[in-house]
């Protein structure tokens, strides 16, 4: 197992969807916003969005709520997965995400947010978030989701995984607040 500073994906292309993938509809707080939302009812898990944005989420979506990036790089195949995929940056909003090639065109793979994002998950969790509301947040899905074996991961110093390391909402904490979010496999 790789650390999250390392990530590989575990699923596959054809996983994709199985993720639970949110397009704008599913009730983030939408680009730019940092007021929190209603909590919304995840299907599972895995099932976390970014700005409205989820799992599987076409490129076309991805624009609609984020603009177009400022940089689109060069597709790579992962060595671990063969997934093809490339990294989309957007300058100046913290955001980060990588987009697999699939057969209906590029489908975000990964989800990524650092300051200065002012993007929050579909239940309002964002940059800056006290690690008490965080966990009163999600506390609902503590254990659900991970694998045999795998460390329960659920604190201020270690941070929060909601799901998996092999698929799920990542939170990492700088002095209590959450200073990142990732969503997706953190391990292979």
């Amino acid at each position: 197992m790789l650390r999250r500073t390392s990530v590989i994906l575990f699923l596959g292309l054809g996983s994709v969807a199985a993720c639970g993938g949110k397009g704008p509809a599913a009730g983030g707080s939408g680009p730019g916003s940092s007021a929190p939302t209603a909590a919304v009812k995840l299907a599972d898990p895995t099932s976390e969005s970014i700005g409205g944005i989820g799992i599987g989420d076409s490129a076309a979506a991805v624009e609609a709520a984020f603009g177009a990036p400022t940089t689109k790089g060069e597709v790579v195949e992962w060595e671990a997965t063969g997934d093809r995929t490339s990294t989309w940056t957007w300058d100046g909003k913290g955001l980060k995400l990588e987009m697999a090639e699939t057969s209906g065109g590029p489908a975000v793979h990964q989800l990524s947010v650092a300051a200065p994002s002012t993007f929050t998950t579909s239940r309002g969790v964002g940059i800056g978030t006290p690690f008490a509301e965080v966990d009163k947040i999600y506390g609902e899905f503590r254990g659900q989701g991970r694998q045999e074996g795998e460390p329960e991961r659920w604190t201020a110093e270690d941070g929060i995984i909601v799901g998996s390391v092999y698929g799920g909402t990542f939170f990492t904490f700088v002095d209590g607040k959450v200073s990142s979010i990732f969503v997706g496999a953190g391990a292979e």
